[in-house]
């Protein structure tokens, strides 16, 4: 192939690709428009294990809480049917906040559940984000049972530029007593259980305890941005007995703070980490602090691994995007996995088998700088535990991609990456 043919080609099977770029830009902005960023400086004497990175994380924002319970649950056969019971058992309130919810089957049973409840009485709200809402008519019908269903930051011509800033945040909350978050949406594509690539890979948690307060209160911040109510205590802010003995901590953030604490809550204990470091995320494109800090962790001896999404993937220029840092993190001594079934879609981190996190927070700068996120951490090896055996079985189910197969790569492979690289400040 000549050397015209070759730019030819390039040019043809990018063009949609600038198509892509360009909405992005327009819905989001470039990543000018987030605030300077400096590089983090944390190399602590104590691993995670230790309790002086407890004391550090009871001092974050929110802190651990303890006399909570935390349940994995794998994939929509399981999580959509513990909300689902959830809800209708509810009886002072029930609290949603979504990036994706859809008319479907999965998006009907939802109305079902919440209408049902709204018109015993309960008081049901329901916020999600307008660029993920496609409720069809669903949204009438919710209302008309008087379920407060509200869409977070409507999306208009005028405000085109300034729409970037998302909630990304998965929770539910019961009665203030149960909660759930991870990474699903109210959408046909999480029902099942994984086995075909109709059927999306993903990881949610029950919490039960303090720690729900947590999330309630996450909700409140955009409930109140979206609508101006302020909610008080009166069927949200229940006594909450203990309801078992884990440490646990919901961490949010928004668009605004000088800080980022969704990559605080990533980053510490990645420094900290002395034995082992296993992620699973859908959209893995870390800025310069992360890989630094997880390659540094590899030379020192840490288990570093990756699990990351295949073949199958809803957005093809992220994952070409994340394999642009391939090489620096494979070179580095960083394991990476590529799940092959489905699409992954989850968010989980475990450190020295001591801590575990799970819910919407993404290693992109979006979710770092200008989303509404939220996770739940919890501080325990047995639950830590649970996670690592998660991941264990994700891992026979992927293809590792390893440093000498990764640089026999082909040349539309290398310029594909290339450009996507220049696109990652975009997600």
């Amino acid at each position: 192939m000549t050397a015209e043919q070759v730019r030819a080609t390039v040019r043809a099977r990018l063009a949609p690709g600038l198509v892509t770029l360009l909405v992005l830009t327009l819905a989001g902005g470039c990543a000018t428009s987030h605030s300077k960023r400096l590089a983090y400086h944390y190399e602590p004497a104590y691993g995670v294990s230790q309790e002086p990175f407890l004391r550090a994380l009871r001092a974050q924002d929110g802190g651990l809480v303890g006399g909570n319970r935390a349940v994995l649950l794998n994939n929509g056969d399981e999580f959509f049917p513990a909300i689902l019971n959830a809800i209708r058992s509810a009886r002072h309130s029930v609290n949603v906040e979504l990036y994706i919810y859809t008319d479907g089957r999965v998006g009907r049973e939802f109305a079902a559940a919440l209408c049902g409840k709204a018109r015993e009485g309960v008081a049901v709200r329901v916020l999600v984000d307008a660029l993920g809402k496609r409720t069809g008519g669903l949204d009438k019908e919710l209302r008309a049972a008087g379920v407060q269903f509200r869409a977070y930051k409507p999306i208009t011509l005028w405000h085109l530029p300034k729409t970037g800033d998302r909630t990304h945040r998965k929770i539910v909350t019961v009665d203030g007593r149960v909660g759930f978050t991870g990474g699903f949406g109210v959408d046909d594509r999480w029902l099942g259980d994984a086995r075909h690539p109709g059927e999306w890979r993903e990881v949610m948690v029950q919490v039960e305890g303090p720690v729900v307060q947590q999330l309630q209160r996450l909700f409140f911040q955009n409930w109140l941005y979206a609508t101006g109510e302020i909610l008080d205590g009166e069927g949200q802010f229940l006594e909450v007995p203990p309801a078992g003995t884990l440490p646990a901590q919901a961490v949010g953030s928004t668009r605004g703070s000088h800080v980022s604490l969704a990559k605080l809550h990533y980053y510490l204990p990645i420094q900290a980490a002395r034995e082992r470091i296993w992620i699973e995320n859908a959209y893995f494109l870390p800025d310069r602090d992360f890989r630094r800090g997880l390659v540094a962790a590899a030379q020192r001896g840490v288990d570093v691994r990756l699990v990351l999404p295949g073949r199958h993937t809803d957005i093809k220029l992220t994952r070409y995007a994340a394999r642009s840092d391939y090489n620096e993190l494979l070179r580095g001594g960083v394991r990476i996995f590529e799940y092959q079934p489905t699409m992954l879609h989850s968010k989980l981190m475990v450190v020295d088998g001591a801590w575990a996190s799970i819910g919407s927070i993404n290693f992109t700068a979006r979710s770092m700088r200008a989303n509404a996120e939220a996770n739940v951490a919890v501080y325990d090896r047995e639950f830590a535990r649970q996670v690592e055996a998660v991941i264990e079985r994700d891992l026979v189910q992927c293809l590792e991609i390893t440093h000498e197969e990764w640089r026999q790569r082909g040349l539309w492979e290398r310029l594909r990456e290339s450009y996507a690289s220049l696109c990652k400040s975009l997600f």
